[in-house]
């Protein structure tokens, strides 16, 4: 699904901001060539202030998300995701770490300082220690992603 939506190419590509596609077939040359375009990334002024809080117990989690604005919102076509990934999960050959197994999307309509507040809960059977939360931001028609954050998950009893 992925890999459709961005017409992602062969690997080893790189997918910074969700148009960015960097492809390096030098193993020796990875590091210097993605960093470099990760950096240019992050040095983009951001349009949103985004803040993300993640808890959960062994079954029952809660994410609360607060986006404001930072900045005019460029159209109506921002969705936010956020994700619930998990780590250390067993493989036949290897462990998988970041992988996805929830995902929620909303469309901000947002002005200039205005903010939105929500909490989504959810069911969950995964070890709250291997949890993180990410959120990000993206232009669906462009798929560049603006803004993105992440966090662990804190274990409640």
């Amino acid at each position: 699904m992925r890999s459709n939506f961005y017409q992602n190419p062969v690997v080893p590509t790189l997918l910074v901001d969700g148009t960015d596609k960097v492809f390096e077939s030098n193993i020796n040359a990875y590091e210097s060539t993605f960093t470099s375009h990760i950096r240019v990334a992050q040095s983009i002024v951001p349009i949103f202030n985004l803040h993300l809080e993640a808890q959960a117990t062994t079954t029952i989690g809660d994410l609360e998300v607060k986006i404001v604005a930072a900045d005019t919102v460029p159209n109506n076509t921002i969705l936010a995701f956020v994700a619930v990934c998990q780590d250390s999960i067993p493989g036949l050959a290897r462990t998988f770490d970041h992988v996805c197994q929830k995902l929620y999307s909303f469309r901000v309509y947002l002005s200039y300082a205005d903010s939105l507040d929500t909490v989504i809960n959810f069911t969950h059977s995964m070890p709250v220690d291997k949890m993180t939360g990410i959120l990000f931001i993206q232009d669906i028609n462009t798929k560049k992603v603006l803004q993105a954050t992440k966090t662990k998950f804190t274990e409640v009893k």
